[in-house]
């Protein structure tokens, strides 16, 4: 753990608290961009590689819990760090807090400071979540696609992607010396797996990639002279353990660029793809429940499969192989993309809108 400094500097303290990595990246760069109008303070939910992740962006921080599995070890931790951020948001004098998690919300509302609530999941996928954190937020910012259940004020839409917030083209420029810590070079192929953990809450039954289907994508690559590389939340067998991707976690982006495809059971890593130009192949059983992923889908930037239909992803992945539809998805891409919000505008008028 990284210590940070302890006291206000000057001007209003921001808390950010992200839950989940994808989280580290957004909040990063709403401190990039607002570094020098206030005081970013950093608290971790120690969940799959966040403090990974922040130590190699050198971000100074403060461990608050570490992430408990299923419904009932969830519900625990969040009412203990109720009582821990009440003491951190007091300690360090926090005007406002941002964050995806609902401790955060109820302690702003308790200690009569702000809040910002940002998710890009549908209501009815996480009910619990909204009904925590959206009646004491004072603002939410959620795709204009996304359910929101019953909550209709306070909402304030972008026609996007959070994803866009560190991976818009403006501030994202990837770099081909990832080749280099990939140990190949420029002119070979490759292909990435990603195989997440979901081990959260509502991922209770969720089913994603199989070491079936893993055996099948692998032969399929080597018909076509693409290498695989897998990043995995968890274990591998040993068979599939030569296959890990050997990078820093922060470069996972700039591998994701040059990838020829993404295939995976990550809601997030689907959306990063997707938004960098690479085409996603997901398979699990959130498949057509996600409203941002599922319009990806109908963008043709990315391709949902559930259990079941591996048969169906194979073909559909082959036939794209064939055809060498590499260079047209980007050019799509690049063209939905145009018709997108810029979310961290968004974020930024809303920050100093409740800060003014």
């Amino acid at each position: 753990m990284r210590k940070q400094i302890c006291r206000k500097e000057s001007g209003y303290t921001v808390g950010l608290f992200p839950a989940h990595p994808s989280q580290v990246w957004i909040l990063r760069q709403l401190e990039i961009s607002l570094g020098s109008e206030y005081h970013f303070l950093w608290f971790i939910r120690d969940k799959d590689i966040s403090t990974q992740l922040a130590d190699e962006l050198s971000i100074k921080y403060t461990i608050v819990s570490k992430a408990q599995k299923g419904f009932w070890g969830n519900a625990f931790e969040m009412i203990v760090n109720v009582f821990k951020l009440l003491r951190f948001t007091r300690l360090h004098n926090i005007d406002l807090w941002i964050s995806k998690y609902s401790s955060a919300h109820i302690v702003s509302k308790f200690l009569k400071k702000k809040s910002i609530f940002f998710i890009d999941d549908d209501y009815d996928l996480v009910p619990n979540l909204y009904n925590l954190s959206c009646p004491v937020a004072d603002e939410i910012i959620l795709p204009q696609m996304t359910r929101s259940g019953p909550y209709k004020k306070k909402l304030t839409r972008i026609n996007g992607l959070f994803e866009l917030v560190y991976l818009h083209p403006c501030r994202f420029t990837p770099r081909d010396s990832i080749y280099t810590y990939l140990g190949i070079t420029p002119k070979d192929k490759y292909a990435i797996i990603r195989l997440a953990a979901l081990t959260a809450h509502h991922d209770a039954g969720i089913k994603g990639v199989s070491e079936s289907l893993l055996g099948r994508v692998i032969n399929l690559c080597s018909r076509f002279d693409i290498g695989v590389f897998i990043t995995s939340e968890k274990p591998v067998s040993d068979t599939l353990e030569k296959y890990r991707l050997p990078i820093p976690v922060s470069k996972i982006h700039h591998a994701l660029f040059y990838a020829e495809f993404l295939l995976g059971d990550s809601q997030t890593m689907t959306s990063e793809a997707a938004v960098l130009g690479t085409p996603a192949f997901r398979i699990n059983s959130f498949v057509g429940r996600i409203s941002c992923i599922a319009d990806l889908e109908k963008k043709k930037l990315a391709f949902g499969f559930k259990p079941g239909e591996e048969d169906r992803l194979i073909s559909t992945l082959q036939s794209f192989l064939e055809n060498k539809k590499r260079t047209n998805h980007k050019s799509l891409t690049d063209n939905v993309l145009k018709n997108f919000d810029d979310p961290l505008s968004i974020f930024i008028k809303t920050i100093r809108g409740l800060l003014q």
